[in-house]
This record gives C-alpha cells, structure tokens and sequence, in this order.
C-alpha cells in the first residue's frame, strides 16, 4: 500500500471515529464543558517535541536512502565496466568471466531483496564470486596487460555489494520507533478532549493534525525499509537493465 492509499484509508477510519467519538452524550455534557486551561499549551509542548523526534528521524533515515541508492548504482556500475574490460582478454578467458558477471546479476535479480533485507549473505551470489576470484587470479597468465586493470574493478564490486548489504540492513533503532510511535498516537487522539463546539471546525482541526501525523509516521517507516514495496522503494532495476543491455550487445573479444 502506497504513501497515498494508507492516507486515504487512515482519513476514512479517523472521519468514523470523530462522528461516534462527537455524537455521544459523554462528550457533550463532559468534554465540551470542560475548563480546558492549560491544555491547548500541553498539547502544542507535544506537538514539538514530536517536531523534533520526526526531523531527526526523517534525516536519518534519508541519509540511509540516498546511501543505499549510491551503493546499488556504484555495484552496478562496477559490474559494467567489468564486463567492458572484458573484451579486451582473449577469448579462452573472456568466455570464463562474462558468463559469472551474467549469473551474478541473475542471482541478484531473481533472489530480490529479502536476504539484504535481514542482513543475510546469499550463498548463490558469494558462491559466483568466488568463482569470478578465481578466474582473475588465474588471468594474468593469459593476457598481463588488461588484467591488472580487472582486479581493481573487482575490488569496487565487493566494496559496493559490502556497502549495499550495510544500508539495508540499517533500521531505525527499537527505542526511536516506539517514541516516534508514541508521539504519533497523542498527537492523534488527544485533540478528542479538547472540546471545539462547532463540529466541523473541530473535525477539521483534529482530521489536519491527525493527518500529518500519520503522514509523517508513514514516511519514516517506509525510509525505514527500503526495500519493502511502500511509497518508494528500491526495486532491481538497474541490475535488469544491465542484464538486458549486455544480453543485446555482446562483447566481442579482442
């Protein structure tokens, strides 16, 4: 469920509990009566300081996205120049390397996100790897000229594939959550006791505030899991559209 279908929902099931929470007695006579005080300034002191607790979420959890994103294009860039320096081998170890750069994208693609996810290692993709190690440590005996050149593009690859594993597995701390969770739920609820005699003015204020929260809420779980479908999230795309670039034009050996 996108950023958009959970407001919409949310809007729906806040709007029927603002019309059984209004049209009861209790809060006629009670609420609506009451001397409100000091409550309007307590609520407000609430309101900051989930201000504070949202902003410094939002910035963590951004900073993490944008280094995810950065490591997932950097691996996928460092399997394509790999691949192009590869033609320049001959072709008895070309045919060994381009086949392993294939098979890593296809494990990567058809394995998803799920390991990443729970900072598991992929045995299929390590197991690839390790053959493509092999095959460039064996190479310099072939061609001494092009090969170096491979190892350092090698080296990239591990270092982003590190970089990727680290950011999505990066959640936001247990603690932070359930105060983040907190503030949400008494900027949600407690505007029903501060009693606004006209209804709709006081269906929207509460509905608005209610809103935002949620909103914000929502943005901060979904920056918190990248990589679960939510109202943005990173998807393979990249590694399938070098899988279909280097699908459609082969390289040819020199």
């Amino acid at each position: 469920m996108n950023i958009l279908q959970k407001i919409i929902t949310f809007i729906g099931g806040f709007s029927s509990l603002f019309y059984l929470v209004r049209t009861g007695d209790y809060y006629s006579s009670k609420i609506l009566l009451a001397d409100l005080g000091g409550i309007p300034i307590l609520y407000s002191t609430i309101g900051m300081i989930f201000s504070i607790i949202a902003a410094f979420a939002i910035q963590k959890e951004w900073d993490n996205w944008n280094n995810l994103v950065e490591a997932v294009k950097d691996e996928v860039d460092s399997l394509e120049e790999l691949w192009i320096w590869t033609g320049r081998l001959p072709q008895n170890v070309g045919k060994k390397i381009k086949p392993l750069i294939v098979e890593y994208l296809k494990v990567v693609i058809r394995e998803g996100w799920q390991k990443s996810e729970r900072g598991e290692r992929s045995e299929a993709a390590e197991q690839t790897l390790s053959l493509l190690r092999n095959v460039l440590l064996e190479a310099p005996q072939y061609d001494s000229q092009a090969v170096p050149n491979l190892f350092p593009l090698f080296g990239d690859l591990l270092k982003h594939r590190r970089d990727r594993s680290h950011f999505s597995a990066r959640h936001m701390p247990g603690i932070l959550r359930y105060t983040l969770m907190f503030a949400t739920g008494l900027l949600i609820f407690l505007p029903f006791f501060i009693g606004i005699k006209n209804i709709w003015l006081g269906y929207i204020f509460t509905l608005s505030i209610a809103t935002l929260a949620f909103t914000v809420y929502s943005v901060v779980t979904d920056l918190d899991y990248p990589l679960r479908p939510g109202g943005w999230h990173l998807t393979t795309k990249d590694y399938e559209d070098l899988l279909r670039r280097i699908e459609i034009n082969p390289l040819r050996h020199t």
